[in-house]
């Protein structure tokens, strides 16, 4: 019993050492860590991402704590990995000998991040120790997983020009926290009536667009124009017919939503489950062949058919007085286009050089911010040009077009799920062109 009881007490100071020491270690652990780190300014990270724009910049943080800390830094090259997955998934976005830059909302969990993947071999690590809370308080630039709270829009409206409004999608794939709002809406305000570019993907974003539309204008909306039959295009057809407009598309992307739109929206229901509430495939009330005129008081809006391009029927809406072009999915800048099975890169090509004539001086993309003919035609003409180049390079030389260096694209949004895809897709097609 005697030696119990000293054994006991043996065992409780034993604990207390041990406490004491765990307290000291996480604080030496702590100090190691900053002295070991390669420290990076705000200053010096502004600078870097002026100098080498592709600077991969890893935020560590939860989803969760992104949306409620006010989005992350907007750079060309941004990718989220908790730190509880950093481990099993930094090898997929870096290489060792890469220099990229780790941060989190305060410099805390990103100093621990930066010390493990020192460790693990990656030696040019940047601890950005200010962090994202910094860099937000200097009010530089920031994006968002979503811009509008108690709104299933990504981005609020904003005015493009006068009677002109825009909001802008997400350029990443449509999921369930984006509501499918992954490609941009559009309407203009006519001294009469309103036309909407865009149903969008469902019932509830599209009654969330026009809850934006009625604090600006109090018009009614007369017609919803379709730039295809995607689902984010057309789904959303549901609620503005039940506001009395006529739903405008061209005349193939009817005879597709017709044959096809019930698929799409089952596939729509898996994504959005609840968001899908009241979502119903509508078939469009008018179509058109190459152009179609529409007059809402003192202002006419043209829908225009420029052929076969991304997909069978893509349209664009054309504002001539104003010079301004909805262009769709006819033109890309900021995130990679994507090629599909249905896609024809040489019709697209001719397509642009009708669109081109149109010489707008500010164009809406299907996806990604208000931009201009030139930066366009570089990520569209340009890019299309460059992957037919490569993949005839690969077809004559007898190598595979994942080969295909692609780098030079590799700072847009869904550069990773598209270049390799786009590149063998292509190398398909070409195969068998005349």
């Amino acid at each position: 019993m005697f030696t119990n009881k000293f054994t006991q007490i043996g065992i409780f100071i034993f604990c207390i050492f041990l406490s004491n020491i765990h307290a000291l270690s996480l604080d030496d652990v702590r100090e190691n860590a900053l002295k070991e780190a390669k420290i990076i300014t705000t200053d010096e990270l502004v600078a870097l991402l002026k100098k080498n724009p592709n600077t991969n910049i890893i935020d560590v943080r939860e989803k969760d704590e992104i949306l409620k800390q006010g989005g992350y830094i907007k750079a060309n090259r941004v990718t989220n990995i908790p730190r509880a997955n950093l481990e099993f998934l930094i090898q997929e976005e870096v290489k060792e000998d890469e220099t990229f830059v780790v941060h989190c909302f305060n410099g805390s969990k990103s100093l621990f991040a930066a010390k493990r993947l020192k460790d693990l071999g990656y030696k040019n690590v940047l601890y950005y120790q200010d962090s994202f809370k910094v860099w937000k308080e200097k009010n530089l630039a920031i994006s968002s997983k979503d811009f509008v709270l108690n709104s299933f829009l990504y981005n609020p409206v904003k005015e493009v020009a006068k009677g002109v409004y825009t909001s802008i999608g997400a350029t990443q794939p449509a999921t369930y926290e984006n509501t499918g709002h992954n490609n941009n809406l559009g309407f203009v305000i006519g001294d009469e009536s309103i036309l909407v570019w865009n149903a969008g993907a469902n019932y509830l974003l599209a009654k969330s667009f026009h809850e934006e539309i009625k604090k600006i204008s109090n018009k009614p909306v007369k017609y919803v124009v379709l730039e295809n039959s995607q689902g984010h295009a057309m789904l959303g057809s549901s609620y503005w017919k039940e506001q009395g407009a006529s739903i405008i598309s061209h005349e193939i992307a009817k005879k597709e939503i017709i044959q096809k739109g019930e698929n799409i929206l089952t596939r729509h229901k898996r994504t959005y489950r609840d968001k899908a509430l009241s979502t119903k495939v509508i078939i469009p009330d008018e179509t058109f062949k190459d152009n179609m005129r529409f007059d809402l008081g003192n202002r006419i809006v043209e829908a225009k058919y420029f052929g076969y391009a991304h997909e069978h029927s893509d349209i664009a809406i054309w504002l001539e007085k104003e010079k301004i072009l909805f262009a769709g999915d006819l033109a890309f800048h900021q995130r990679m286009l994507p090629i599909f099975e249905i896609t024809n890169t040489r019709k697209w090509l001719e397509a642009w050089e009708k669109l081109e004539l149109l010489n707008a001086k500010i164009v809406i993309p299907g996806h990604g911010d208000v931009t201009d003919m030139p930066t366009v035609t570089k990520y569209t003409k340009g890019y299309i040009e460059f992957l037919r180049e490569k993949v005839a390079e690969a077809l004559d030389e007898g190598y595979e077009a994942y080969e295909i260096d692609q780098s030079a694209y590799a700072h847009l949004d869904t550069f990773k799920e598209l270049a390799r895809l786009n590149a063998s897709r292509l190398y398909e097609m070409m195969e068998f062109e005349e």
